[in-house]
């Protein structure tokens, strides 16, 4: 639970939570929000702590459309009027979040995966934001592709030095909690990896985890855990395995708790291996008695 609102540099700040939200002011107390949480009682907390510290929303910025990010959007800009910005594919999602469960589910989803976890409240994103420096209110930031986790996502640095990295990377005890991490691009998350330990920043602010100095152990942790879950797939797929079953082998091996939206989370994990392994010629995909399955090549 969010206690109160962390100063990092100059006019930079973050609420400690589940997901780390940032905050980046102008002299006079005007502030850029990132990301939302996941309902409108994180909207409303959000709000209740910069109003104790005397900041005053100016907008908002969604690092990418998951509803743990953007789901205290509805409350916020109800309350407060503020516009919300995002990059041009997450905005699709934000906008509709029927997409979300729609896509993991390749149809009209299961009831049970309508829920706040996979749909957030409907908002509207009224500016899309690209790549590069940008000026928000006032506040010049800077914009950067950070895509992987999530195929639109974006980090945000304000001009004191630190960078909002969304869910590019998790931190390690995340890492040890949820041991197979959602993904939708592998090969983009690796190259996001391998990007990010290039920046210099003075703070690194993961949306789950701990604000990081020197991140590139962190992120080192990340790209083993990617390299060690496909070395997994790649020893399982001796024989020809479908993604159902490779799916329960990764289940198991990782110990996932399941319900219904978490099978189909982790079901979507395992496509983006399957994919990512194919095209760079690890796996290949044949048709066997009217079932997709892959073997080593």
């Amino acid at each position: 639970m969010p206690q109160s609102i962390v100063k990092l540099k100059g006019n930079t700040y973050y609420i400690d939570s589940a997901v780390n939200i940032g905050l980046i002011s102008d002299d006079k107390g005007n502030t850029i929000i990132i990301d939302t949480g996941l309902d409108d009682d994180m909207g409303r907390k959000i709000l209740k702590f910069m109003g104790e510290q005397n900041l005053i929303p100016s907008a908002i910025i969604n690092t990418h459309s998951h509803a743990d990010h953007c789901g205290g959007n509805s409350f916020i800009t109800k309350r407060t009027g503020i516009p919300v910005y995002a990059s041009y594919f997450e905005k699709q999602l934000i906008e509709c979040p029927l997409l979300e469960p729609f896509y993991l589910f390749s149809a009209s989803p299961l009831k049970d995966m309508k829920n706040k976890f996979l749909m957030a409240k409907e908002s509207t994103v009224n500016h899309i934001i690209k790549e590069g420096e940008a000026t928000i209110q006032g506040t010049t930031l800077d914009i950067v592709s950070l895509s992987g986790h999530s195929p639109g996502m974006i980090g945000i640095a304000s001009k004191d030095g630190v960078l909002f990295v969304g869910d590019a990377f998790f931190s390690k005890y995340i890492l040890d909690k949820h041991r197979l991490a959602y993904f939708t691009d592998i090969k983009n998350t690796l190259n996001t990896l391998e990007y990010l330990k290039g920046l210099q920043y003075d703070y690194f602010v993961p949306s789950h985890g701990d604000v990081l100095e020197d991140p590139i152990p962190t992120i080192e942790a990340n790209m083993e855990r990617i390299n060690e879950i496909a070395d997994n797939i790649l020893s399982y797929c001796s024989e020809p395995r479908s993604r159902e079953e490779i799916t329960a082998y990764m289940i198991e091996r990782y110990k996932v708790k399941l319900n219904i939206g978490q099978y189909y989370l982790t079901s979507s994990t395992v496509s983006a291996f399957l994919s990512y392994m194919t095209d760079e010629g690890m796996l290949k995909a044949d048709i066997i008695q009217n079932n997709l399955k892959w073997i080593r090549v």
